[in-house]
């Protein structure tokens, strides 16, 4: 802030000056004496106006400079806040909004109904996200493809195929899979290739990508995808009733409980690595060559890739122990006696497997 000087003491001395021209020599000793001394308190008087109009001056508000408008620091954008150029925004993928997931126990999930696609979080195993879609059409929009990439037997698994290209592999896309079930890898994986290969992606599995990353199933990472840890699984079904099925395949309020708990032991093996450990023992070191190959020709009838052999144990211990519907399987479709269907499950009960779903624990994460 500027201060105003005092003011000029040579202004003062040339005003004295000037009194004592004026007056004449015979009156020069009184009539210095009177006004001077009017003079001095008048020297005074200006003297502490002068003082005082300074330090009033310095008190008082500074003088107008030019404004340059400043934003509050409250309203400020902050860095992350910002938006990118646009250039940039046009490469960016959208936020996925947050997904409305209910948490809920398989006993629940099995009776609950509803007109648009739900999303559950299982209380017996937190990190299986359960999908349930209201029709087979919804399903297999959202996840044939994944199918086709991950472990359909007879199709690529090194590259996402386009949409005309499942038109023409696949006759009727609502019966390609019942019910669908993945490790979070391999969700990351099929969004990673379709986004390399510029492969657009329909708009049910647009959703599903905002779901997954919504839920923190997968996380964005580079041009791509990856999962999260520890490792979710996905599984889907659709709604009892839904039409779209050939005949005498309708998904009824049975085959709807197979196929929830089915998948769900899906879900199990990725995520609870002593469950998957019991199964891996199971099928390398207590079944037979022989019994093996019944289950490896059974899944190869169903589609599933022989070649795959986690795929192989993956099923094979949801078909044995998870699929009570005769239907969706049985000794006569896996070509052996009843007995012999008895005797296998027997001795994968043996020792208890780590898993709530068939009695055991709760699986503890990792």
């Amino acid at each position: 802030m500027t201060r105003r000087p005092p003011a000029n003491a040579d202004e003062d001395t040339l005003i004295l000056r000037r009194l004592r021209a004026d007056r004449p020599p015979g009156k020069r000793r009184t009539a210095l004496r009177s006004p001077s001394t009017w003079l001095g308190l008048a020297m005074l008087a200006i003297l502490l106006g002068g003082v005082a109009a300074w330090v009033l001056h310095g008190l008082g508000p500074p003088s107008v400079q030019p404004i340059v408008a400043v934003a509050p620091a409250a309203q400020q954008p902050a860095p992350a806040q910002q938006q990118a150029p646009p250039q940039q925004q046009a490469l960016l993928p959208p936020q996925p909004p947050a997904p409305r997931i209910t948490d809920a126990r398989l006993a629940e999930i099995d009776g609950l109904r509803h007109s648009g696609a739900a999303v559950y979080r299982l209380v017996e195993n937190p990190r299986i996200l359960l999908v349930d879609f209201p029709t087979l059409a919804e399903q297999g929009r959202a996840m044939n493809r994944l199918a086709a990439l991950i472990e359909k037997n007879g199709m690529p698994h090194d590259r996402v195929l386009s949409e005309p290209e499942m038109t023409l592999a696949v006759p009727n896309p609502d019966t390609y899979y019942l019910a669908h079930d993945y490790a979070a890898t391999s969700l990351a994986r099929f969004f990673s290739l379709a986004a390399a290969e510029a492969q657009p992606l329909n708009r049910q599995e647009s959703d599903l990508l905002a779901l997954l990353v919504g839920a923190g199933v997968i996380e964005r990472a580079g041009a791509g995808y990856v999962a999260t840890t520890p490792e979710m699984a996905v599984v889907t079904l659709v709604q009892a009733g839904t039409s779209g099925v050939p005949a005498g395949e309708l998904v009824d309020a049975s085959l709807r409980d197979t196929m929830l708990r089915h998948e769900v032991s899906h879900g199990e093996f990725f995520t609870n690595p002593a469950y998957r450990a019991h199964c891996e023992r199971f099928w390398r070191e207590r079944m037979s060559e022989a019994e093996r190959a019944l289950f490896r020709s059974f899944l190869a009838g169903n589609g599933y890739d022989p070649a795959n052999e986690t795929l192989m144990i993956n099923e094979m211990q949801a078909y044995l122990m998870h699929t009570p519907d005769p239907r969706a399987f049985s000794a006569a479709l896996l070509h052996v006696t009843p007995e012999k269907l008895a005797d296998l499950r027997r001795r994968f009960m043996n020792p208890q497997p780590p898993t709530p779903l068939l009695g055991g624990k709760a699986p503890s994460g990792g």
